[in-house]
């Protein structure tokens, strides 16, 4: 893949800009690949040791569940995302299964930023400028908060920045392999999570369509005829639960399935397959068109939730970065452009039955990220320049004046991360694990648990995985069911029955308190 040398008229080509020449011999000789491998170890290390220890609640342990069990997920069923976990539960040699999906999402997320380092040099940042980027990135508390977990946003980052670092690749001669492998990540972003589809998807058709313009004839078939079949391979996760469905169902429409599979929603046909992969009944529920006064209430979120993941340092950084990139390098701002307004946009589009709206932010932290390493690039660059115009030309004195503000604002990263693990570090959280076998261990045989969904996904994982207490029937019990009153009359007249909650959600039943604890209370029913 050989580079397209720069015109003499290009910003590059000035000494000032050096570092942005896009040439192959520049990003060997800076050890692009093994800064970005250690920026991966040293990530992992980080993430793993502050990850959840076991299993944890609601989607997580459902993740958790269904990876170990090779089930299928809530919409739109995240099917990659569950097999690599089945993956890591086989593999990794430590930890309860609930930890070894986790430190698959912890791998994935130190993936993406070591990956994201690639991307930064390979967009002609040094490798300083790089690094402090990737810290910024590696500390903020999304990224790191989806490290920690059993979740799929992790994931999220890793194909976007994947993705990115093919597009970034539009200067070089890419052979089909190139072209199939761009296509193979959109491919997995497109089945993995909506966001991808609408923050990716754009810049990668767009990319696509300028490789193929100039190609002609047999080539122009070949690359076109790589992008079809990697884009198609990139899609094959989907086969997962149609697999699954042929296998084990048609279900009932209960019980997620259970007992024969679990198996989100129950699907009683083919149908209802194809319309879990496409979100289903949460896809129609959480969308909505925002009044002014959403769209204000969320662009006040944005911006507190972007100076919470950087803070005001990290901001102006990403201020001066941001118009760096776009007077050096038009084509990588206006792709960050692009996912910034678009992860706007979805939040924009949230309605109020999503809870937690700012895990969603996600991926607006990658373009933030960059422009704050370009604001880094910037300063120091200037830092330089500036020695030399007061008349100090020793090379090594204006060199000594870079490394100064790289080391201050080295510095300050750190200090900055340092705030950030008590909003992301998850190493101590054993709540969930001994309530739930606290639970189980006081339970009459045969007996019945009503939980909701936070809570009854924890239950599930212990009964399921790990075989606890398979007597025990667990029940959970979605805001759209039935009233809890009704539905025991209906579904457990002889069995005894104990319900998890709060108070609220047992008035008018007659019950006692069986446990109280500060995570959730237990009623037992009286008959």
């Amino acid at each position: 893949m050989e580079p397209v040398t720069p015109s003499p008229g290009h910003p590059a080509t000035s000494s000032t800009h050096h570092a942005l020449v896009w040439s192959k011999r520049h990003l060997l000789t800076h050890g692009s690949g093994y800064l970005s491998l250690l920026v991966v170890l040293a990530f992992l290390a980080i993430y793993a040791r502050t990850a959840a220890p076991s299993v944890l609640s609601g989607d997580s342990a459902e993740f958790q569940l269904a990876a170990a069990t090779l089930g299928v997920a809530h919409p739109t069923t995240y099917p990659l995302y569950t097999l690599l976990g089945h993956l890591a539960t086989l593999v990794l040699p430590f930890g309860d299964l609930a930890r070894r999906v986790t430190l698959l999402t912890a791998g994935c997320a130190a993936a993406a930023v070591g990956l994201f380092c690639f991307l930064a040099l390979r967009l002609g940042l040094s490798r300083r400028a790089a690094l402090l980027g990737a810290i910024a990135l590696g500390v903020t508390p999304g990224l790191w908060n989806a490290a920690t977990a059993a979740e799929v946003y992790a994931l999220l980052a890793l194909l976007m920045v994947g993705l990115g670092v093919q597009l970034s690749a539009i200067n070089y001669r890419l052979s089909a392999i190139g072209y199939a492998l761009a296509a193979l990540i959109a491919g997995l972003g497109f089945t993995h999570h909506g966001l991808f589809a609408i923050a990716a998807l754009p810049p990668f058709a767009i990319w696509a369509v300028v490789r193929l313009a100039p190609l002609r004839g047999a080539t122009l078939i070949r690359r076109m005829a790589a992008l079809l079949l990697g884009f198609l391979a990139g899609c094959s996760p989907w086969l997962y639960p149609l697999i699954q469905f042929a296998r084990f169902g048609p279900f009932a429409g209960i019980d997620y399935g259970l007992p024969r599979h679990y198996y989100w929603g129950a699907p009683t046909n083919w149908t209802e397959v194809f319309d879990l992969l496409t979100g289903g009944t949460v896809r129609r529920g959480i969308f909505r068109i925002p009044t002014s006064s959403d769209t204000l209430a969320t662009l006040d979120m944005l911006w507190g939730r972007a100076n919470f993941e950087f803070g005001a340092i990290g901001l102006v950084l990403a201020l001066v970065g941001c118009m760096a990139l776009a007077w050096q390098l038009r084509r990588a701002w206006l792709v960050s452009i692009w996912v910034l307004l678009a992860t706007s946009g979805y939040l924009l589009l949230l309605g109020p039955a999503v809870e937690d709206a700012p895990i969603f932010t996600l991926p607006m932290l990658l373009p933030l990220a960059l422009w704050l390493a370009y604001g880094a690039h910037t300063l120091m660059i200037g830092s330089q320049s500036l020695m030399q115009r007061v008349g100090l030309q020793v090379r090594s004195v204006a060199r000594v004046a870079s490394w100064l503000v790289f080391v201050a604002l080295l510095g300050l990263s750190i200090n900055w991360a340092d705030t950030r693990v008590e909003h992301a570090s998850k190493r101590q959280l054993t709540l969930y694990r001994t309530f739930g076998e606290a639970v189980l261990s006081e339970l009459p045989p045969n007996a019945v648990l009503i939980a909701h969904w936070e809570q009854g996904m924890v239950f599930q994982y212990l009964r399921l995985v790990e075989q606890q207490r398979p007597d025990v029937w667990v029940d959970v019990v979605e805001p759209s069911d039935d009233a809890w009153g009704p539905r025991i009359e209906r579904r457990y007249p002889d069995r005894p029955v104990f319900l998890i909650g709060q108070a609220p959600d047992v008035e008018g039943l007659p019950v006692e308190l069986m446990r109280e604890d500060p995570y959730a209370l237990v009623f037992r029913l009286r008959k």
